[in-house]
């Protein structure tokens, strides 16, 4: 567990804390694609960008990146084991963090139900938001009812792409309590984080581009 900038939000990335330890998990048998040297160096460089993001925010959030990973003959999206940023003062952020852990998202599906939202944007290589998800129905959205639950509104997903720009490598999904419009701001400080963590802004103008049109 990171401490380090803001005392109010907290970054893990070598796993999850010790209330995760009472959850079955159904990924023991999960394995980076292709390439693990450079699923674990991309995974490092998220973390230095959440590292950034958590020091630039003073909003109430969770972001969780989601990574492809081989399950069996399937590839998938996970957020298990990947970095995340959250606010320890939402209990409800925290308990739909525990939540995500337990949901898989195919990358080769072609429903929205298969794919979900992070499997959308990272097909689709492009952002998706939404003031609410509340606003979504089931199977565009299969975490609605833990949405409702915690009290999840605002939702931006981004993908994150490899300095090439060419392939998409990973979905960085940050999640609110509240209802949001305006992404802007957010996007601006992803933006910078990432081209802290990647050092390539090229993507991260495109990105923004969407958001200030």
């Amino acid at each position: 567990m990171l401490n380090a900038g803001n005392p109010n939000l907290i970054t893990e990335s070598q796993g999850e804390n010790d209330d995760n330890s009472k959850l079955p998990s159904p990924f023991l048998g999960l394995m980076p694609i292709d390439n693990p040297d450079g699923y674990c160096m991309i995974k490092e460089r998220m973390t230095q960008a959440l590292r950034y993001f958590k020091e630039s925010t003073e909003q109430h959030v969770l972001a969780q990146v989601w990574a492809p990973v081989k399950n069996g003959g399937q590839h998938v999206l996970t957020t298990s084991g990947q970095p995340f940023v959250l606010d320890p003062h939402s209990n409800g952020l925290h308990q739909y963090r525990m939540v995500s852990l337990m949901y898989m998202f195919s990358v080769d599906g072609e429903s929205d139900r298969e794919l979900g939202l992070p499997g959308r944007v990272f097909r689709q290589k492009s952002p998706e938001w939404t003031p609410n998800v509340q606003y979504y129905s089931s199977k565009e959205y299969s975490r609605l009812d833990h949405a409702l639950r915690y009290n999840v509104r605002g939702t931006l997903a981004l993908p994150v792409f490899e300095p090439s720009g060419q392939s998409c490598v990973g979905v960085l999904e940050l999640i609110m309590n509240s209802q949001k419009i305006n992404y802007a701001p957010e996007v601006d400080k992803v933006c910078k984080a990432l081209e802290v963590g990647f050092h390539f802004p090229s993507i991260c103008t495109l990105i923004t581009c969407y958001f200030l049109s």
